[in-house]
């Protein structure tokens, strides 16, 4: 199916559109999310659910097993029957079952009752995973937090109606989409809601909000003649509308066409990303926005366009703060499209450090934790290692002077330790950036932070982060803090009903499992315990899909999507899972000197040996706190 965008403009030309076509006008409580926005939590709270809640397409095509394609070439078209062999499926529905890949619809013809693929799909091709934003368990935000207008929506779109807080111009919104529900008006039974939670309407009436806008949103619209009614009465009451989600070019996207019907569309396409499906248009003298349903879209095309026409419209500038800061490491971009990346940024030495962040247009969470925003211009391939760059901020500068960085490894503990933090230093707050054991190794070794969290078993020594540390930070003085003993291993379904015993069982045909990410500690354990047993990683079905961390391996097993993978025990309890042990290992802080001998190493220093944070451990279960806040090493 081709797009059907008139043109795909730039995003300046786009906005110069806009405003020449609109003139200007002028204690604890127990609350519902979507009014916490400038609130305070006395609470930690943690996601109910995952996001999304079922593995789901994340395309408009044909969901079909890859299995059934592997013979597909240029030149031997493949056949496969409909309803039979492949299913047509639209953005945001559950794979049928059976399937599990996704076809562009794109990329097949239609005869009669089947379809004519010319290559083989590949395992989880175009294929939203359970948890694959967030992750249930997770903690969104820790006590004495102030709730962010991003927070808002990533709270909601983990299924948390309500938060414990302490007390304390017109634009309509119109969500669409048969697949979401209302939290709020259809309540989530069981396990999981019957389809995606719409939270992009919420979300955005608080950042119009923000902006100076009085919002409000309509029902959900579920088909062309609803979205239709629903706008024109709009049309004649607000001064802006926006259409969430339906502007892009799959079967059940109407937003272009019932603009036209009604009045007329300006543009219809964006050179951006994420964002590119942004439609404009005039209806009854009131501009109508069509904006993509990917919340991270939507919320780029909203700051993009509707920031300054509320601006345009009130005659009152917005505030807006940048800071200069420099890229870690090197980021690649496609040239022609600008592409706006969500960061965390990390202080030292006067200096701002950006970490990208997950750049996906559906990982909502990424942009709810981001502290800025940056933009590759169209014009470049991306940015350098040590370029210096600007970054729009998210939070305020003493938010992230005030908050503590730590790079490497994931683990429970430190979401413990983040809410221990801001119970006894409200101003203060710990920040972990997950790239793997080895990864953080490396930004240690460059300067480019003091803490880092890391379990690499040296496969000569048998001994766990002090050799590796010794390798790659030969010359930097250092220390290591241990933090606690975990078990790492096989995760099964209750009951184990494939009778996984072992790493023997990861060859048989019959299992599937999931990995952690290259660098991870995790990951070098699983090769190492391969490596012994002399197993092949290619006979692994899933050796090569990776996970961030030990709770999304934890999901995916629990959901069936892969019968096993390796995580800590402590996911294993929280989660209702057999637990397979395979070793003992190490996880440690890393700390440079120079920081060791800091206010703000102390304080947490003094939370990891205190007797709440090895209570909480244990709490959880699967750690060994017996050396807990033991400094293991010192080097230079």
């Amino acid at each position: 199916m081709a797009k059907r965008y008139l043109e795909t403009i730039k995003s300046k030309e786009a906005l110069r559109r806009i405003l020449d076509q609109v003139g200007t006008i002028g204690d604890e409580e127990y609350l519902p999310t979507h009014l916490c926005k400038n609130r305070v939590t006395t609470r930690p709270v943690f996601a109910k659910y995952s996001n999304p809640p079922f593995v789901c397409s994340a395309m408009d095509g044909y969901a079909t097993s890859f299995a059934k394609t592997l013979e597909a070439d240029l030149m031997n078209p493949l056949a496969l029957d409909l309803n039979n062999d492949a299913f047509a499926v639209n953005t945001g529905d559950p794979l049928p079952k059976g399937t599990d890949s996704v076809i562009m619809v794109e990329e097949v013809e239609r005869a009669d009752e089947k379809i004519i693929i010319r290559k083989p799909a590949y395992l989880w091709q175009h294929v939203r995973m359970i948890g694959e934003d967030i992750v249930e368990g997770d903690m969104l935000l820790p006590a004495n937090q102030k709730i962010r207008t991003l927070d808002v929506g990533m709270l909601l779109s983990a299924g948390i109606t309500h938060v414990y807080v302490r007390r304390k111009p017109t634009i309509f919104i119109i969500p669409t989409g048969k697949e979401l529900v209302d939290i709020y008006k259809e309540p989530v039974q069981g396990t999981e809601p019957r389809g995606l939670i719409d939270f992009n309407s919420y979300l955005l009436a608080n950042v119009a909000e923000e902006m100076g806008f009085n919002s409000y949103r309509s029902q959900i619209a579920i088909n062309k003649d609803e979205l239709s009614s629903i706008l024109n009465d709009a049309s004649l009451k607000y001064d802006v509308i926006i259409v969430n989600a339906g502007s892009s070019a799959g079967s059940e996207d109407f937003t272009e066409a019932v603009i036209s019907e009604l009045g007329r569309v300006i543009f219809h396409g964006v050179s951006m990303m994420p964002g590119k499906p942004t439609i404009f248009g005039m209806v009854h003298g009131k501009p109508v926005f069509g904006i993509p349903g990917y919340p991270v879209s939507a919320v780029t095309s909203f700051k993009k366009f509707i920031e300054p026409l509320c601006e345009h419209l009130t005659m009152a500038p917005l505030a807006r703060e940048h800071v200069s800061c420099i890229m870690p490491y090197k980021v690649p971009s496609r040239i022609g499209i600008e592409e706006i990346l969500r960061v965390n940024l990390m202080e030292k030495g006067g200096k701002f450090y950006a970490f990208p962040l997950p750049r996906g247009a559906s990982i909502f969470s990424s942009l709810a934790r981001a502290d800025g925003l940056i933009t590759i211009p169209e014009n470049i391939e991306g940015y350098e290692e040590d370029e210096e760059i600007t970054c729009e901020l998210l939070r305020g500068k003493d938010d992230i002077g005030n908050s503590t960085h730590i790079i490497g490894s994931h683990d429970l503990s430190l979401e413990i330790l983040r809410d221990m933090m801001k119970r006894k230093f409200p101003d203060r707050d710990l920040i972990s950036t997950h790239v793997g054991s080895l990864s953080g190794i490396m930004a240690f070794q460059r300067g480019v932070t003091d803490l880092c969290t890391t379990h690499v078993l040296d496969e000569h020594e048998k001994m766990y982060n002090i050799p590796v540390v010794k390798k790659y930070v030969p010359n930097r003085p250092w220390l290591l803090v241990h933090i606690a003993k975990r078990t790492q291993g096989l995760l099964v379904r209750e009951g184990n009903p494939k009778l996984i015993t072992g790493i023997s069982d990861m060859v048989r045909d019959d299992v599937t499992f999931v990995n952690r990410q290259v660098g991870s500690g995790t990951r070098i354990l699983f090769d190492l315990l391969l490596k012994e047993k002399g197993i092949d990683r290619g006979s692994i079905r899933g050796y090569d899909r990776e996970e961030s961390s030990h709770t999304a391996v934890a999901v995916l097993v629990r959901e069936a999507v892969a019968d096993t993978g390796i995580a800590i025990n402590a996911v294993a309890r929280i989660f209702s899972l057999g637990f397979i042990p395979l070793a003992e290992e190490d996880y440690d802080l890393l700390v440079t000197k120079e920081f060791a001998e800091t206010e703000r190493f102390k304080r947490l220093l003094d939370l990891i040996r205190s007797e709440e944070f090895k209570d909480r451990l244990k709490e959880v279960g699967g750690y060994n706190t017996g050396d807990t806040g033991k400094i293991k090493y010192v080097n230079g």
